[in-house]
């Protein structure tokens, strides 16, 4: 009688251990899978905040590019006018009086002239256009310093926005993925416990 007594104590206590299992393990299920649930809904709004990010980045990087090099062609087009209308200009006062005359038809005193003065117009020229293309230079970095500028103020601040979406998002992942881990193993546990207080028909006597 105390023998059978003792066991049917032990075998209380112990399916009361297999219970406690099997209700913490529902708990700590549910727990779990809540918690998955808020980190996903979580995740799933920096995602989206962290797309929107992007694009307004990708959006203002080609804006301020398209405008950049805009600026910089007619910059290189004025560049190219002033110099066409000095050369034509400078060809005018050096060179108008020898339109249309073949140099093979020149006497040995107008082709000194005209070497003499076809040597001032390059010259010249060379000069002029010369001062062109540095001043286009000058106003082709001006140009550069200012979009930069731009880029540091604008687009650096919609670039630190993304790249603290980006940490979010990393750090949501991480927690999601302790989170399913925890989510399995309470699940586990559940399946476990609830598998061993089902009852044993196979072992018993009449």
């Amino acid at each position: 009688m105390t023998e059978r007594k003792t066991l049917y104590n032990y075998e209380d206590t112990n399916t009361r251990i297999r219970t406690m299992g099997f209700l913490l393990g529902a708990f700590g299920k549910l727990q779990a899978g809540a918690r998955r649930r808020q980190l996903q809904a979580q995740l799933m709004s920096v995602q989206t905040r962290l797309r929107r990010a992007s694009r307004q980045v990708q959006n203002m990087e080609n804006m301020l590019n398209r405008q950049e090099k805009s600026m910089q062609n007619a910059i290189t087009m004025q560049s190219q006018i002033a110099s066409n209308n000095a050369q034509q200009s400078l060809w005018s006062s050096n060179m108008s009086a020898y339109d249309g005359k073949d140099a093979s038809q020149l006497s040995k005193e107008e082709q000194a002239a005209y070497s003499t003065a076809q040597a001032m117009f390059n010259q010249q020229f060379s000069q002029v256009n010369t001062s062109i293309q540095m001043q286009a230079a000058m106003q082709k970095e001006q140009i550069t310093q200012y979009f930069e500028q731009v880029r540091e103020t604008q687009l650096q601040a919609l670039k630190d926005e993304e790249d603290l979406l980006q940490s979010e998002k990393d750090s949501l992942e991480t927690q999601l993925q302790i989170a399913d881990a925890d989510y399995k193993a309470c699940q586990d546990m559940e399946k476990q416990d609830a598998q061993m207080l089902k009852p044993n028909y196979t072992g018993g006597g009449q």
